[in-house]
C-alpha cells in the first residue's frame, strides 16, 4: 500500500479553500495510479464522509469529486490522526533533505509500502514532521522546491514506476 498523506500547515481550526483545491486535485491521481490518500491534522473534520461532501460541493475538478468518492468506497481515502503503523515506512517529501535520513528512487522501490508526508503550507513539512519522518525524500534529486501540484504528481506517478516497474505498454 503506498499513501499520498496531505499534512494540513495552516490554520488547524480554520478551513481554508486551499484545503479543498488540494484534496479535489489528489484524489484523481491517487484513484489512477492506485494509492491511498490520507489528511493528516485536519480537525475542523470527524469524518472522512464530511471532507467528501465538501469537497463535492465545492469543486468540479476531477469530475467533481468522482475520484474522492470512490477512493472513499474502496476505503482508500482516509483522515488520520496519526499515522498507523501499516500504513508502512513514512517519507516525507522535501525539497531540503536531511543528508542522514535521505533516500531514492531505489529505496522506494524496495518498500512493501509507504506514506508520502507532503505539507500544504508555504513553508512544506513543519520541523517536528521532519524530525519523525524515517526517510526524507526529494523527488527532484536537485532541490528544487515544487508548487503542490507539481510536487504532488511527481511524487505519486515516481513513486507508482518504483512499484509497479514501467509497464510495457508505457
Amino acid at each position: 500500500m503506498f499513501v499520498l498523506c496531505l499534512v494540513n500547515t495552516y490554520d488547524k481550526n480554520k478551513l481554508h479553500e486551499i484545503h479543498l483545491r488540494s484534496i479535489a486535485r489528489a484524489a484523481p491521481l491517487c484513484y489512477a495510479f492506485n494509492f491511498h490518500l490520507a489528511l493528516l491534522e485536519f480537525p475542523f473534520w470527524k469524518e472522512s464522509k464530511e471532507v467528501v461532501s465538501d469537497v463535492c460541493d465545492y469543486t468540479t475538478i476531477g469530475e467533481g469529486g468522482k475520484y474522492l468518492i470512490e477512493l472513499e468506497k474502496k476505503g482508500r481515502f482516509h483522515l488520520l490522526d496519526k499515522i498507523p503503523a501499516h500504513f508502512g515506512e513514512i517519507i516525507a517529501t522535501t525539497s531540503n533533505p536531511d543528508p542522514k535520513k535521505k533516500i531514492d528512487l531505489k529505496d522506494i522501490s524496495s518498500f512493501r509500502s509507504a506514506t508520502f508526508l507532503m505539507g500544504l503550507g508555504r513553508r512544506g513539512l513543519p520541523k517536528d514532521v521532519m524530525k519523525k519522518a524515517k526517510y526524507h525524500w526529494d523527488v527532484t534529486r536537485m532541490g528544487v522546491s515544487l508548487e503542490t501540484c507539481t510536487a504532488m504528481g511527481a511524487i505519486v506517478s515516481l513513486a507508482f514506476i518504483c512499484k509497479v516497474g514501467c509497464p510495457n505498454e508505457w
